[in-house]
């Protein structure tokens, strides 16, 4: 006698609720929105591309037949850009349940590279941060915006949560490569962070999670 075994996976109810996604305007953040709308959700799309952004916006409020999403231009290093966002998305459609820090960058040369034979014809530099500025520090405006935010709502009725943050990673933040060193250590950086955030806001009606990939870059 043979069994088979269902594999189907009863998605969440969603309807309704409203997210925060930032890196809207394209590749995976993008595809989240659709998404999201997809299953009833509206969404607050961010990125710094802003005509990028409200292009993406404008097609998934035409494909709907009304307005599930708005457009912000945001630079995610910039906590007071994300929080003006979230006034305007809050305006709009209310609470928020969901933030996916999601916008980020490939790894950008922080040192020139190693060469001893032209080193002393050049001067000694700053390094480039802007990999950590945006895959690290971006996402963690995001938290802080996203923890105070849940803070000052009552838990979602339907779900019983205050709220729900996604933050993005990658498999080099478990493994990494010795040709993105900032790339590596912001993915690592942001493991660790889900790692202690869950645990503090476990019993707060808090979820913090992490969504990862391979070989797969999520850009702004």
């Amino acid at each position: 006698m043979t069994t088979t075994q269902s594999t189907s996976t009863t998605l969440p109810v969603i309807s309704g609720d409203v997210a925060f996604v930032t890196g809207a305007a394209s590749g995976f953040g993008l595809f989240l929105s659709q998404e999201l709308v997809s299953r009833g959700a509206s969404v607050i799309m961010v990125d710094i591309n802003e005509e990028g952004c409200k292009k993406a916006a404008t097609d998934i409020n035409k494909d709907a037949d009304k307005i599930v999403a708005i457009a912000v231009k945001v630079d995610t290093t910039c906590f007071e850009d994300q929080l003006a966002a979230y006034e305007l998305g809050k305006k709009a459609f209310g609470r928020v349940d969901y933030f996916f820090a999601n916008a980020g960058i490939p790894e950008r040369f922080w040192l020139p590279l190693f060469d001893p034979a032209s080193a002393s014809s050049r001067p000694i530099t700053k390094p480039d941060m802007t990999t950590l500025d945006v895959n690290l520090n971006g996402q963690l405006n995001t938290a802080a915006l996203a923890f105070q935010v849940f803070e000052r709502q009552e838990p979602n009725p339907r779900s019983g949560f205050r709220g729900k943050l996604i933050i993005t990673s990658s498999i080099i933040g478990f493994w990494p490569c010795k040709g993105v060193p900032l790339y590596s250590t912001s993915k690592a950086g942001v493991v660790h962070f889900m790692r202690s955030m869950a645990r503090y806001y476990a019993d707060k009606g808090i979820t913090v999670n992490l969504s990862e990939y391979f070989c797969c870059d999520v850009s702004s």
